[in-house]
C-alpha cells in the first residue's frame, strides 16, 4: 500500500460526505482528525521495512485549536504501542506550528467546557498528561515529551516563518505528513500558513512525497491552498499521483543549503548511524541528562565519572534552584532560558512521575532587589515586556508577603512554575530512568586524566599515561569543573567559580519560609528540616576547602537584602555545615554546547589571514561561510554555571537530537550562541581581531 495514495483516497471519500467543518470544536472535526491519524500510523505500519527496531514517524501540524488534536494522537498511538515490545514501538515527532500562543489555562478552560476533564472520559488520562507539561505563551519551541518518551511534540509559537527559517534541517528525520487544521483556512489566516515562503520550508523539512491534509471543507481558500502546495511538491488530498516533483525537490534542496550556508560558521555534530556507545566523562546533570536523551532515541552510552557515586561535583547541592533567566529586551538569552527552564521541570516532573525519587518543590520563586541598583534592574526586566503570567508575575511586599509566608517588605518578581530540586537525585534518576530505554552503563571511579584522537577514535587514559583505557568514536567531554582540564578543551572561554552554600536548621519564623527567594543570594524553603543559602562567588579558586568567612557572609545576604524583617535573624549558620563546587561561567551566561573547537587550526587560519594582502571583507566573507575547524568527534557539554538545573537538559536534548540526526529543539541562531567557538568567531564575523 502507497503511503500517500491510501491517505489521499481516504480524504476524498470523506470530503464526499462531511459536512462542515468551520468549527473548530465540531465533534465531526474532532473525529476525521481522529481517523486521519489513524490512517498515518496504518499506513506507516504498512509500509515500515524494520519490525525489530523504534520506528520514528515524524508528522507536522499547521495551526494549533483546542489541543484536542493533540489528545487523539497520545491515545492513538499508547494503542498502538500497547501490543508491541519496547524494541518494536513507534516513535512518533510532531511538529506544530501555530500564530497563537497558548497556555494551560487556555487548555484547562476550553477541555473543562468540552467535559474532557472527567474523570470517566476517555481521553482524560491524555488530558492530565498534557496539563502537566505547562505549556506556556512564549516564544520558540517548546519541547514536550510525552508517553514514556515514544512523543515528542515541538510546539512553535509566533509566525511560522520566523520560527521555520530558524530550523536546522536534521541529517536522517523529515516530516512525512501534514495536517492543516480548518481555521488555518480562514481568510485571516491563510496568509500565515500557506504562503510560498511558509511552505517551502515546510518542504525543506519534508519527505520529497510528503503529503497535506486540509481538515476543511472545500471552499475558494482550500483551492487556494491545494494550488500552493502542489507547487511546492506536496500530495494534497486531491492529486491522486506519487510521482515526485523534480523541480520542487530541487528548490528545497537548494533552500537547505542557503540555511546551512547562512550557518556554515558554527559546526553542528555529524549524525551518528552506528550502534557503538556514546562516551561521556562526567557524572553530574549534563552527562546524565545527555545520557537520557541519547537513551529515549535508543542510543546507548559510556559514562566515565571520576567519583564512586552520581552529581558529586556543582552537582551534588541539597538544593538548587530551577527558574528562568529574564532580560528586559527578552532577547535570545532571555528566550533560551525560558525555553529551557519549562523544559527542565517537564524532565524533572517526568522522571517523578516514573517513580524516580527526586527532592523537588514547586513553590515558585519569589525575586527582589538588595539594593538600588538591583532593584532598578529588576523594574527594567519587570516593566520591558508583557510577561505570560506563567514565567512571571509583577508581585506587591503583601503578595509577596503571603507567598513566602514571611514578611517581605519590597515588591519583586515572582515565577510560579519555579522551585527548586536536588541536582544529585536527579542526575541519579535521569541515570536510572536511560538505563530502562537503552544500554547505559556507568564507570565509577574513572578519572580520565587525558585524551587523544587515533585511528580507531578517542583514547582515554586514567592513572596510565601510555595504556589507553578505552577507544570511542564519539566522546563528550561534559566534566564539569574539569571541562577544561584537556589539551583540546584548555582554551575554553569559560571559568570556574567557587560557590559555598550554607546548610541551616529550620526554626523559628525561617520555618515557614514556602518558596525560593532570590535576593542578594537564594534562600530555599526547608527540605528535611534544613534549609540552603548562599552563595558565595569567588573566580578561579585556588582551593575548595570550608570557609569560615563565605559561611559567615551567606548568613548576611538575607539581613541585608530585607533588613526590616525579624526572620533573617533565625538564619543560624554557626555549625559550619556546608557544601564547596565549581561552577564553570561563560562571560555571555550561554552554556557551551558543541562540536569542540580546533583553537589551534583556528588560530592558523588567522595568521594566514593576517599576513594575506586580502581587504577584511574578504575575510568575513570567508568566516562566515566556512566552518570553524573542529576536532572530529569530539564534543563538549558544560558551562551551565549557577544554573544548570536550568539550562542542562535542554542542551542536552539539542546535542543528543544534533548526534542522532533528528530534530532539535534550539534554533540554529540558539546553537551558534551556545557553541564552543563562538567567541572568537563573533570578533572574526565581524572583521575584528583576536587578540
Amino acid at each position: 500500500m502507497n503511503k500517500t495514495t491510501s491517505i489521499s483516497a481516504y480524504n476524498n471519500k470523506q470530503h464526499g460526505h462531511k459536512s462542515q467543518l468551520q468549527d473548530r470544536n465540531d465533534a465531526n472535526n474532532h473525529q476525521l482528525i481522529k481517523q486521519y491519524i489513524d490512517t498515518v500510523l496504518q499506513t506507516h505500519d504498512v509500509n515500515s521495512q524494520s519490525k525489530t527496531s523504534n520506528k520514528l514517524i515524524t508528522l507536522g501540524q499547521l495551526g494549533l485549536s483546542d489541543g484536542h488534536e493533540l489528545l487523539l494522537l497520545q491515545a492513538a498511538l499508547q494503542h498502538k504501542n500497547q501490543s508491541l515490545s519496547c524494541q518494536q514501538q513507534y516513535r512518533v515527532h510532531l511538529i506544530v506550528l501555530t500564530t497563537n500562543p497558548i497556555n494551560k489555562q487556555h487548555l484547562k478552560q476550553t477541555w473543562t467546557q468540552q467535559g474532557l476533564l472527567a474523570p470517566s472520559h476517555p481521553l482524560f488520562a491524555y488530558t492530565n498528561a498534557l496539563l502537566k507539561t505547562e505549556l506556556a505563551a512564549i516564544k520558540g519551541c517548546q519541547r514536550l515529551t510525552l508517553n514514556n518518551t515514544k512523543l515528542i511534540i515541538d510546539v512553535y509559537c509566533v509566525k511560522p516563518l520566523e520560527q521555520l527559517k530558524l530550523i536546522a534541517t536534521p541529517a536522517t528525520q523529515s516530516v512525512e505528513h501534514w495536517l492543516a487544521l480548518a481555521h488555518t483556512c480562514q481568510t485571516e489566516s491563510l496568509d500565515h500558513y500557506f504562503n510560498p515562503a511558509v511552505l517551502w520550508q515546510c518542504g525543506r523539512l519534508s519527505s520529497n512525497n510528503a503529503s497535506v491534509y486540509i481538515a476543511a471543507e472545500e471552499s475558494a481558500n482550500i483551492i487556494a491552498a491545494n494550488k500552493q502546495l502542489q507547487h511546492c511538491g506536496f500530495v494534497t488530498h486531491n492529486k491522486h499521483t506519487n510521482n515526485e516533483d523534480e523541480i520542487a525537490i530541487a528548490e528545497r534542496k537548494a533552500l537547505t543549503q542557503h540555511i546551512k550556508q547562512q550557518f556554515a560558521y558554527n559546526p553542528i555534530a555529524h549524525c551518528i548511524n552506528n550502534d557503538q556507545p556514546i562516551a561521556i566523562i562526567g557524572g553530574g546533570i549534563a552527562a546524565a541528562s545527555l545520557a537520557l536523551s541519547l537513551a529515549q532515541r535508543g542510543k546507548s552510552s559510556i559514562i566515565y565519572c571520576k567519583d564512586n557515586q552520581l552529581g558529586q561535583g556543582a552537582s551534588g547541592n541539597k538544593q538548587g534552584a530551577v527558574y528562568p533567566l529574564l532580560t528586559p529586551e527578552n532577547g535570545q538569552l532571555s528566550q533560551f532560558f525560558q525555553q529551557a527552564f519549562l523544559f527542565s521541570r517537564r524532565q524533572v516532573q517526568s522522571l517523578v512521575d516514573d517513580g524516580f525519587h527526586i527532592g523537588h518543590q514547586w513553590c515558585g520563586v519569589l525575586h527582589t532587589g538588595f539594593d538600588e541598583r538591583s532593584e532598578t534592574r529588576l523594574t527594567k526586566i519587570i516593566n520591558g515586556q508583557q510577561w505570560p503570567q506563567e514565567i512571571a508575575t509583577a508581585v506587591t511586599a503583601q503578595q509577596a508577603s503571603d507567598i513566602a509566608r514571611v514578611t517581605i517588605d519590597k515588591s519583586g518578581f515572582y515565577y510560579p512554575l519555579g522551585g527548586w530540586v536536588c541536582p544529585f537525585e536527579f542526575a541519579q534518576a535521569a541515570i536510572s530512568k536511560a538505563q530502562t530505554l537503552a544500554n547505559v552503563k556507568v564507570v565509577y571511579n574513572s578519572q580520565i586524566n587525558r585524551i587523544e584522537s587515533g585511528p580507531q577514535g578517542w583514547q582515554l587514559f586514567s592513572n596510565n599515561p601510555t595504556l589507553a583505557i578505552a577507544t570511542h568514536q564519539q566522546l563528550v567531554v561534559a566534566s564539569g569543573a574539569q571541562l577544561t582540564d584537556y589539551a583540546q578543551t584548555k582554551q575554553l572561554q569559560i571559568s570556574g567559580f567557587r560557590g559555598q552554600v550554607s546548610h541551616i536548621p529550620a526554626q523559628g519564623e525561617l520555618a515557614q519560609l514556602s518558596t525560593v527567594i532570590c535576593a542578594n543570594g537564594y534562600l530555599t524553603p526547608q527540605h528535611n528540616q534544613v534549609h540552603c543559602v548562599g552563595a558565595s562567588y569567588v573566580k578561579d579558586p585556588t582551593h575548595l576547602d570550608f570557609c569560615p568567612q563565605e559561611q559567615h557572609e551567606n548568613s548576611l545576604k538575607m539581613k541585608q537584602s530585607f533588613p526590616n524583617s525579624n526572620w533573617p535573624n533565625d538564619i543560624d549558620v554557626s555549625n559550619n555545615d556546608a557544601r564547596v563546587g565549581v561552577r564553570m561561567v561563560s562571560r555571555d551566561h550561554f552554556p557551551v554546547m558543541g562540536c569542540a573547537t580546533d583553537v589551534e587550526a583556528l588560530f592558523d587560519r588567522y595568521a594566514v589571514q593576517q599576513q594575506s594582502k586580502n581587504k577584511p571583507s574578504e575575510w568575513q566573507h570567508y568566516w562566515q561561510t566556512t566552518p570553524a575547524p573542529i576536532y572530529d568527534g569530539l564534543y563538549v557539554l558544560g558551562g551551565l554555571g549557577s544554573r544548570g538545573l536550568s539550562s542542562g537538559p535542554l542542551v542536552a536534548e539539542c546535542l543528543a537530537a544534533n548526534l542522532c540526526g533528528e530534530l532539535s529543539p534550539l534554533n540554529l541562531e540558539l546553537q551558534a550562541l551556545l557553541s564552543p567557538n563562538r567567541m572568537w568567531l563573533r570578533k572574526l564575523l565581524k572583521g575584528k581581531a583576536l587578540m
